[in-house]
Protein backbone atom coordinates (compact mmCIF):
# COMPACT_ATOMS: atom_id res chain seq x y z
CA UNK A 1 0.00 0.00 0.00
CA UNK A 2 1.42 3.39 -0.83
CA UNK A 3 -0.29 6.47 1.12
CA UNK A 4 0.69 9.93 0.62
CA UNK A 5 -2.05 12.31 3.04
CA UNK A 6 -0.84 15.92 3.73
CA UNK A 7 1.61 18.86 2.64
CA UNK A 8 5.21 17.92 1.49
CA UNK A 9 4.66 14.24 1.84
CA UNK A 10 6.08 12.23 -1.07
CA UNK A 11 5.09 9.15 -3.45
CA UNK A 12 7.28 5.91 -2.41
CA UNK A 13 8.01 2.44 -3.95
CA UNK A 14 8.77 0.30 -1.16
CA UNK A 15 6.12 -1.73 -0.39
CA UNK A 16 7.27 -1.43 3.54
CA UNK A 17 7.14 2.31 3.67
CA UNK A 18 3.96 3.59 4.16
CA UNK A 19 4.39 6.96 3.88
CA UNK A 20 7.46 9.40 3.72
CA UNK A 21 8.48 13.20 4.22
CA UNK A 22 11.22 15.20 2.49
CA UNK A 23 13.67 16.96 4.73
CA UNK A 24 13.24 20.63 4.80
CA UNK A 25 14.63 24.24 6.67
CA UNK A 26 14.89 23.08 10.43
CA UNK A 27 12.90 19.44 9.91
CA UNK A 28 14.39 15.94 8.86
CA UNK A 29 12.94 13.12 6.50
CA UNK A 30 10.25 11.05 7.92
CA UNK A 31 9.11 7.77 7.11
CA UNK A 32 6.40 5.43 8.07
CA UNK A 33 7.05 1.72 7.79
CA UNK A 34 4.63 -1.40 7.74
CA UNK A 35 5.91 -3.15 11.34
CA UNK A 36 3.61 -6.20 11.88
CA UNK A 37 0.06 -6.55 11.46
CA UNK A 38 -0.25 -4.34 14.64
CA UNK A 39 2.72 -1.76 14.25
CA UNK A 40 4.42 0.98 12.28
CA UNK A 41 7.05 2.13 12.25
CA UNK A 42 8.29 6.30 12.11
CA UNK A 43 11.50 6.81 11.52
CA UNK A 44 13.50 10.03 11.12
CA UNK A 45 16.37 11.11 9.14
CA UNK A 46 19.23 8.68 8.14
CA UNK A 47 20.76 6.40 10.76
CA UNK A 48 23.54 8.32 12.30
CA UNK A 49 23.86 9.12 16.27
CA UNK A 50 22.39 12.70 16.16
CA UNK A 51 20.52 13.59 19.39
CA UNK A 52 18.63 15.98 17.56
CA UNK A 53 16.37 12.84 15.79
CA UNK A 54 15.97 11.86 19.11
CA UNK A 55 14.42 15.29 19.97
CA UNK A 56 11.88 14.72 16.84
CA UNK A 57 10.93 11.45 18.60
CA UNK A 58 10.23 12.78 22.12
CA UNK A 59 8.14 15.70 19.85
CA UNK A 60 5.83 13.28 18.93
CA UNK A 61 5.16 11.32 21.52
CA UNK A 62 4.60 14.24 23.77
CA UNK A 63 1.85 15.43 20.77
CA UNK A 64 0.53 11.70 20.92
CA UNK A 65 0.19 12.15 24.80
CA UNK A 66 -1.28 15.75 24.53
CA UNK A 67 -3.36 14.60 21.33
CA UNK A 68 -4.00 10.41 21.74
CA UNK A 69 -5.31 8.71 18.88
CA UNK A 70 -8.11 6.53 19.66
CA UNK A 71 -7.23 2.80 18.66
CA UNK A 72 -3.47 3.37 19.63
CA UNK A 73 -1.99 1.27 21.91
CA UNK A 74 1.63 2.00 22.58
CA UNK A 75 3.83 4.75 21.18
CA UNK A 76 7.34 3.27 22.17
CA UNK A 77 10.32 5.49 21.16
CA UNK A 78 13.83 4.26 20.14
CA UNK A 79 17.02 6.78 19.31
CA UNK A 80 15.46 7.78 16.01
CA UNK A 81 12.08 6.11 15.52
CA UNK A 82 8.84 5.82 17.50
CA UNK A 83 6.91 2.32 17.19
CA UNK A 84 3.30 2.74 17.22
CA UNK A 85 1.10 -0.18 18.70
CA UNK A 86 -2.70 0.16 17.54
CA UNK A 87 -5.83 -2.04 17.28
CA UNK A 88 -6.85 -2.65 14.17
CA UNK A 89 -10.73 -2.87 15.19
CA UNK A 90 -10.65 0.15 16.66
CA UNK A 91 -8.28 1.90 13.63
CA UNK A 92 -7.99 1.27 10.33
CA UNK A 93 -4.20 1.10 9.02
CA UNK A 94 -4.77 4.18 6.64
CA UNK A 95 -6.53 6.08 9.40
CA UNK A 96 -3.80 5.66 11.13
CA UNK A 97 -1.31 6.97 9.02
CA UNK A 98 -3.28 9.78 8.50
CA UNK A 99 -3.42 11.27 11.95
CA UNK A 100 0.10 10.36 12.34
CA UNK A 101 0.55 12.53 9.48
CA UNK A 102 -1.43 15.14 10.30
CA UNK A 103 0.19 15.29 14.04
CA UNK A 104 3.81 15.27 12.20
CA UNK A 105 3.05 18.39 10.27
CA UNK A 106 1.82 20.14 13.33
CA UNK A 107 4.79 19.44 15.34
CA UNK A 108 7.43 22.86 15.49
CA UNK A 109 10.42 22.83 13.43
CA UNK A 110 13.65 21.42 15.47
CA UNK A 111 14.82 25.19 16.63
CA UNK A 112 11.07 25.46 17.83
CA UNK A 113 10.96 22.83 19.77
CA UNK A 114 10.19 23.10 23.60
CA UNK A 115 10.52 19.91 25.20
CA UNK A 116 9.40 18.49 28.90
CA UNK A 117 11.94 17.26 30.92
CA UNK A 118 13.59 16.54 34.32
CA UNK A 119 17.03 16.78 35.62
CA UNK A 120 18.34 13.96 37.99
CA UNK A 121 21.25 13.72 39.93
CA UNK A 122 22.53 10.18 40.50
CA UNK A 123 25.67 9.11 43.07
CA UNK A 124 28.01 6.78 41.04
CA UNK A 125 30.91 4.91 42.49
CA UNK A 126 33.65 4.22 40.01
CA UNK A 127 35.69 0.64 39.91
CA UNK A 128 33.32 -0.69 42.20
CA UNK A 129 33.99 -3.91 43.80
CA UNK A 130 30.90 -5.76 41.92
CA UNK A 131 31.68 -4.53 38.79
CA UNK A 132 35.19 -5.76 39.09
CA UNK A 133 33.49 -9.15 39.86
CA UNK A 134 31.75 -8.98 36.63
CA UNK A 135 34.94 -8.17 34.72
CA UNK A 136 36.88 -11.06 36.21
CA UNK A 137 34.00 -13.62 35.96
CA UNK A 138 33.79 -13.13 32.61
CA UNK A 139 37.51 -13.37 32.50
CA UNK A 140 37.43 -16.84 34.39
CA UNK A 141 34.45 -18.50 32.15
CA UNK A 142 34.49 -16.71 28.82
CA UNK A 143 37.27 -14.83 27.29
CA UNK A 144 40.39 -14.44 29.30
CA UNK A 145 42.44 -12.82 26.21
CA UNK A 146 40.17 -9.92 25.75
CA UNK A 147 41.85 -6.76 25.58
CA UNK A 148 39.21 -4.83 27.40
CA UNK A 149 39.65 -6.92 30.69
CA UNK A 150 43.52 -7.70 30.67
CA UNK A 151 43.71 -4.88 33.28
CA UNK A 152 40.73 -6.62 35.34
CA UNK A 153 37.93 -3.78 34.91
CA UNK A 154 37.02 -1.89 32.36
CA UNK A 155 38.21 1.35 32.46
CA UNK A 156 42.01 1.29 31.88
CA UNK A 157 40.33 0.04 28.02
CA UNK A 158 37.96 3.16 27.95
CA UNK A 159 40.68 5.37 28.89
CA UNK A 160 42.81 4.10 26.41
CA UNK A 161 40.37 3.83 23.44
CA UNK A 162 39.50 7.44 24.03
CA UNK A 163 42.98 8.94 24.45
CA UNK A 164 42.40 10.00 27.65
CA UNK A 165 45.82 10.57 29.42
CA UNK A 166 44.41 8.81 32.53
CA UNK A 167 41.45 7.72 34.36
CA UNK A 168 41.71 11.26 36.11
CA UNK A 169 40.70 12.55 33.06
CA UNK A 170 37.87 9.92 31.69
CA UNK A 171 36.15 10.47 35.33
CA UNK A 172 36.27 14.49 34.52
CA UNK A 173 34.79 13.75 31.46
CA UNK A 174 32.13 11.55 32.39
CA UNK A 175 31.15 13.86 35.19
CA UNK A 176 31.45 17.36 33.11
CA UNK A 177 28.37 15.90 30.69
CA UNK A 178 24.79 15.78 31.02
CA UNK A 179 23.43 13.03 30.04
CA UNK A 180 20.02 12.79 27.56
CA UNK A 181 17.86 9.74 28.06
CA UNK A 182 16.56 8.72 24.86
CA UNK A 183 14.62 5.90 24.93
CA UNK A 184 14.02 2.93 27.35
CA UNK A 185 14.40 -0.56 26.95
CA UNK A 186 16.24 -3.79 26.40
CA UNK A 187 15.47 -4.64 30.06
CA UNK A 188 12.42 -3.23 31.76
CA UNK A 189 13.83 0.09 33.43
CA UNK A 190 17.05 0.55 31.69
CA UNK A 191 17.52 3.73 30.59
CA UNK A 192 20.05 4.27 27.44
CA UNK A 193 21.88 7.83 27.58
CA UNK A 194 23.96 10.01 24.91
CA UNK A 195 26.18 13.36 25.80
CA UNK A 196 24.54 16.42 24.94
CA UNK A 197 27.58 17.72 24.56
CA UNK A 198 29.88 16.47 21.57
CA UNK A 199 33.12 17.40 24.03
CA UNK A 200 32.13 15.01 26.29
CA UNK A 201 31.18 12.47 24.16
CA UNK A 202 32.86 9.20 24.84
CA UNK A 203 32.87 6.05 23.01
CA UNK A 204 33.77 2.59 23.20
CA UNK A 205 33.50 -1.07 21.47
CA UNK A 206 31.24 -3.81 22.71
CA UNK A 207 32.33 -7.04 24.97
CA UNK A 208 32.83 -9.85 22.31
CA UNK A 209 31.33 -12.07 23.45
CA UNK A 210 28.72 -10.85 26.11
CA UNK A 211 28.93 -11.50 29.96
CA UNK A 212 26.49 -14.12 31.47
CA UNK A 213 26.33 -11.28 34.68
CA UNK A 214 25.78 -7.97 35.19
CA UNK A 215 25.54 -6.61 38.56
CA UNK A 216 22.20 -4.81 39.52
CA UNK A 217 22.95 -0.56 39.55
CA UNK A 218 25.98 -1.40 36.88
CA UNK A 219 27.42 1.46 35.19
CA UNK A 220 28.41 0.90 31.30
CA UNK A 221 29.20 2.25 28.14
CA UNK A 222 28.90 0.94 24.76
CA UNK A 223 29.55 2.91 21.53
CA UNK A 224 28.41 6.51 22.65
CA UNK A 225 26.02 5.23 24.75
CA UNK A 226 25.48 4.80 28.33
CA UNK A 227 23.37 2.21 30.34
CA UNK A 228 22.35 1.52 33.55
CA UNK A 229 21.26 -2.15 34.66
CA UNK A 230 18.55 -2.22 36.44
CA UNK A 231 18.95 -5.91 37.47
CA UNK A 232 21.25 -8.54 37.21
CA UNK A 233 20.90 -9.44 33.71
CA UNK A 234 24.04 -10.45 30.72
CA UNK A 235 25.32 -7.79 29.13
CA UNK A 236 28.27 -6.21 26.58
CA UNK A 237 28.57 -2.87 27.62
CA UNK A 238 31.98 -1.94 29.42
CA UNK A 239 31.89 -1.33 32.83
CA UNK A 240 33.42 1.79 35.12
CA UNK A 241 31.21 2.23 38.20
CA UNK A 242 27.80 1.44 40.21
CA UNK A 243 24.79 3.64 41.16
CA UNK A 244 21.45 3.78 42.94
CA UNK A 245 18.37 0.91 42.14
CA UNK A 246 16.41 1.98 39.24
CA UNK A 247 13.09 0.61 40.86
CA UNK A 248 11.34 2.24 42.50
CA UNK A 249 8.76 -0.32 43.86
CA UNK A 250 10.29 0.16 47.33
CA UNK A 251 8.31 3.23 47.35
CA UNK A 252 4.80 1.89 47.46
CA UNK A 253 3.42 5.07 49.52
CA UNK A 254 5.08 7.60 47.71
CA UNK A 255 2.15 9.72 45.99
CA UNK A 256 4.43 10.94 42.79
CA UNK A 257 4.62 7.60 42.06
CA UNK A 258 1.63 5.61 40.74
CA UNK A 259 1.20 1.54 39.72
CA UNK A 260 2.01 2.35 36.44
CA UNK A 261 5.07 4.19 36.87
CA UNK A 262 7.64 2.56 38.53
CA UNK A 263 11.05 3.10 36.85
CA UNK A 264 12.92 5.54 37.68
CA UNK A 265 13.78 7.17 34.60
CA UNK A 266 11.28 8.49 31.83
CA UNK A 267 12.43 9.41 27.64
CA UNK A 268 13.47 12.99 27.47
CA UNK A 269 15.41 12.90 30.93
CA UNK A 270 18.57 14.39 31.32
CA UNK A 271 21.05 12.93 34.19
CA UNK A 272 24.21 14.30 35.80
CA UNK A 273 26.34 12.44 38.20
CA UNK A 274 28.18 12.89 41.48
CA UNK A 275 30.90 11.20 42.97
CA UNK A 276 31.13 9.40 45.83
CA UNK A 277 33.26 6.64 47.40
CA UNK A 278 31.77 2.96 47.53
CA UNK A 279 31.06 3.24 51.58
CA UNK A 280 28.70 6.29 50.70
CA UNK A 281 27.06 4.27 47.87
CA UNK A 282 26.27 1.62 49.42
CA UNK A 283 24.84 3.55 52.25
CA UNK A 284 22.68 5.52 49.96
CA UNK A 285 21.90 2.08 48.10
CA UNK A 286 20.05 0.86 51.30
CA UNK A 287 18.35 4.35 51.83
CA UNK A 288 16.92 3.52 48.77
CA UNK A 289 16.15 -0.16 49.21
CA UNK A 290 14.51 0.91 52.64
CA UNK A 291 12.53 3.93 51.14
CA UNK A 292 14.36 6.75 52.59
CA UNK A 293 16.29 8.21 49.80
CA UNK A 294 14.43 10.62 47.50
CA UNK A 295 16.01 11.24 44.31
CA UNK A 296 17.19 14.86 42.80
CA UNK A 297 14.67 15.52 40.42
CA UNK A 298 13.88 18.83 38.57
CA UNK A 299 11.44 19.76 36.45
CA UNK A 300 12.24 22.06 33.32
CA UNK A 301 11.82 22.92 30.10
CA UNK A 302 14.32 21.83 27.33
CA UNK A 303 14.75 24.23 25.00
CA UNK A 304 16.48 22.87 22.06
CA UNK A 305 17.23 26.35 20.39
CA UNK A 306 19.38 27.38 22.98
CA UNK A 307 21.09 23.91 23.24
CA UNK A 308 22.02 23.98 19.82
CA UNK A 309 23.49 27.28 20.25
CA UNK A 310 25.52 25.98 22.78
CA UNK A 311 26.62 23.18 20.31
CA UNK A 312 27.69 25.21 17.59
CA UNK A 313 29.76 27.96 20.01
CA UNK A 314 31.98 24.46 20.24
CA UNK A 315 32.13 23.37 17.19
CA UNK A 316 36.01 23.82 16.77
CA UNK A 317 37.00 22.22 20.04
CA UNK A 318 34.33 19.40 19.36
CA UNK A 319 35.77 18.78 16.17
CA UNK A 320 39.68 19.00 17.19
CA UNK A 321 38.04 16.12 20.53
CA UNK A 322 36.98 14.03 18.04
CA UNK A 323 40.25 13.69 16.12
CA UNK A 324 41.82 12.51 19.24
CA UNK A 325 39.05 10.45 19.99
CA UNK A 326 39.41 8.79 16.48
CA UNK A 327 43.31 8.20 16.39
CA UNK A 328 43.26 6.88 19.88
CA UNK A 329 41.05 4.04 19.00
CA UNK A 330 42.80 3.34 15.63
CA UNK A 331 45.53 2.25 17.74
CA UNK A 332 43.67 -0.10 20.15
CA UNK A 333 42.85 -3.85 19.65
CA UNK A 334 38.90 -4.64 19.74
CA UNK A 335 37.12 -7.25 21.64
Amino acid sequence: MTLVVGRNWSPVTNPAILSSLDPGGHRPSVTISQAGDRQVLIEYGAMSVDVGLNFRVQALSQILRDAPIHGVVAAAPGFRSLLITFDPGEISRARLISELNNRELSAPDQNSLVLPSRLLTLPIAFDDEMTREAVNRYRQTTRPDAPNVSDGDNIDYIVRYNGFADRDEFIATFLDATWWCAFMGYFPGLPSLFSLDPRTQISVPKYNPARMWTAEGAVGIGGPCVVLYPMEVPGSYQLFGRTLPLHLSHRPDDPDITPHDRHLFRPGDRVRFKQVTEAELMELRLQAVEGRYRHAVVDEDFVVAEHVDRVRRYDAESVEIREIRTAAASSVAIP
